[in-house]
């Protein structure tokens, strides 16, 4: 891997041997290096992103300095990252690309034509907003669909059997959408980050698919499909001996880190192999319960303050290349060739680019804010006691307006720990959020003057939203707010409450009923002394729900 930072600049001009007229045109003092149209793109794909490697143009996906590209044969591209990739890994920085949202769906095109299964990757910390219906116009309602619902281990658990309601609330939402046609076979809770529900997705793929034909992944941005992408190519789902010869994919907060197509050769799963996967996992499940009957009996009696996670171990059940493939390896492979002996004849998993969800507010903000934005960890409800005429603000993100009610209501919000929650009269809002924008009070969006400038606004839903109340012990529905987060709503039984939610241009608000956690209002502290406020209260923990 050749670093950025190292390439050789020793025939370039310093910026004091330039003339005044010149420095405009020291354009690698800018792009991390000289870009160069006149030489021809490449036709090696990143391994980071998908997309073609070249020196054109620093606004193109899969761009390289110049200084890096040139007199290198495409078995040296192999081994390189595009420029973007490399800030996003090392240093967590993103830089522009240019990509327009119709190329992303003209890529997809590609699954009409060939036979496949396709994995349909949504986030439940951001749903509706994060559901691609669009994808039924592109596959059809014939092909075989499995929805992978990622992020499952930054839930808060709210009772017993959680699990199987956040699974029911994501298909009554997947129904309101054109969704309903398709032919979803299967539905799976996981973390792509800690594991955790992959290895029975894989179960299940090999079980509904076997081994048909290829397999793409799709999604919104943002869900988690290059995390799943890595965490499978780790995976019995991966040929073995693909597994250490592809690249991973980018993965960071940063929407749209995949540009292109990535792929790996999907493991056949003949009989003896599923027996021995079978075998593998019956051992490890076995090891798991008696490993969590020690640790229940290790934290018995105690109290936790930060709930546990849900985790899953990815294992390998074979770490070797297999004897029975008759082909004898020469040499060994360093790089991936899909027209190698050994892959000419596999069928591909496929990691596609991130489609932009109109109703998504990724796209509005800053690398810094986006960190801020997206939750690291389980996110822990915060609840709030409001008379009718009272607003809520997350950040300078989103508003809620408590319109009406007969009585008042609580309210269970559910978002990042780093954005503070403000609560004002509704009469005082306009005023409160035009003076306190860009400061500490609402954290985002952050930055100087030229940001707060650009910056588009708060802007009320078409709608007004109405809950009925279910009583005191549970949540009547969600008001969902784009990608900030949701809030819930617990009121008297019958009693009708009207809210008004609000983003940046009125994106994504959405009203969700069932709640997505019903029974999360009892999780809450005790009421702070004179302030709408309750103290975040006890976690929940049932690692068999």
């Amino acid at each position: 891997m050749t670093n950025y930072e190292h390439f050789d600049d020793s025939k370039l001009n310093t910026v004091e041997d330039l003339e005044d007229d010149d420095i405009d045109g020291l354009e690698w003092c800018k792009n991390y290096g000289t870009p160069d149209p006149k030489v021809g793109i490449s036709r090696v794909p990143c391994g980071g992103c998908g997309a073609l490697l070249h020196c054109s143009d620093p606004a193109i996906p899969g761009y390289l300095p110049s200084e890096i590209i040139k007199g290198r044969t495409d078995e040296d591209l192999k081994n390189i990252e595009c420029q973007r990739c490399h800030f996003l890994k090392e240093y967590n920085i993103a830089l522009d690309v240019t990509v327009q949202p119709e190329e992303y769906e003209n890529l997809l095109q590609n699954i009409r034509n060939v036979k496949s299964l396709v994995l349909l990757m949504v986030d439940l910390l951001d749903f509706p907003c994060s559901i691609w219906p669009g994808i039924v116009d592109i596959i059809g309602t014939q092909r075989p669909l499995i929805v992978v619902a990622n992020k499952v281990d930054l839930l808060p658990g709210d009772s017993v059997g959680y699990l199987k309601r956040v699974k029911e609330c994501l298909m009554k939402e997947l129904n309101k959408t054109t969704l309903s046609n398709a032919n979803i076979k299967h539905i799976s809770l996981i973390s792509a980050k800690t594991g955790y529900g992959v290895e029975e997705l894989i179960s299940a793929m090999f079980k509904l698919w076997m081994y048909k034909g290829d397999v793409f992944l799709v999604g919104c941005t943002n869900v988690g499909k290059s995390s799943l992408f890595n965490a499978l190519l780790q995976s019995d789902y991966c040929k073995v001996h693909a597994v250490d010869i592809v690249k991973r994919a980018t993965v960071s907060r940063w929407p749209g880190t995949t540009l292109n197509l990535l792929k790996f050769p999907i493991n056949r799963p003949s009989g003896w192999k599923i027996q021995q996967r079978y075998q593998r996992l019956k051992a490890e499940a076995k090891a798991l319960k008696l490993e969590n009957e020690i640790r229940r009996g290790q934290v018995k009696g105690k109290i936790f303050n930060e709930a546990p996670s849900l985790i899953g171990h990815i294992g390998r059940t074979f770490a070797m290349p297999l004897t029975d493939d008759s082909i004898d390896q020469k040499q060994p492979i360093d790089i991936l060739d899909d027209k190698h002996e050994l892959f000419v004849n596999s069928k591909w998993f496929y990691d596609t680019p991130g489609v932009i969800h109109p109703d998504q507010v990724l796209s509005l903000l800053s690398t810094e804010e986006l960190l801020m934005t997206i939750p690291k960890s389980i996110v822990r409800p915060q609840t709030y006691y409001l008379h009718p005429g009272y607003t809520l603000f997350i950040a300078g993100l989103a508003r809620m307006d408590f319109v009406d009610c007969s009585e008042p209501c609580r309210f269970t919000i559910f978002c990042s720990e780093h954005l503070p929650i403000t609560v004002v009269k509704t009469e005082d809002a306009d005023e409160l959020y035009e003076k306190f924008l860009g400061t500490e009070l609402f954290a985002v969006p952050t930055g100087g003057t030229e940001r707060i400038k650009n910056w588009p606004g708060l802007k009320m839903g078409k709608d007004i939203l109405e809950f009925t109340g279910q009583g005191p012990k549970l949540c009547c529905g969600d008001i969902v707010l784009s990608s900030i987060g949701w809030i819930s709503v617990t009121g008297k039984y019958k009693s009708v409450c009207k809210v008004a939610g609000w983003t940046p241009g009125a994106r994504g608000i959405y009203k969700r009923e069932p709640s997505l956690l019903p029974y999360s209002i009892n999780l809450k502290g005790k009421r702070i002394r004179d302030t709408p406020a309750y103290k975040v209260g006890k976690v929940y923990s049932d690692e068999n729900s």
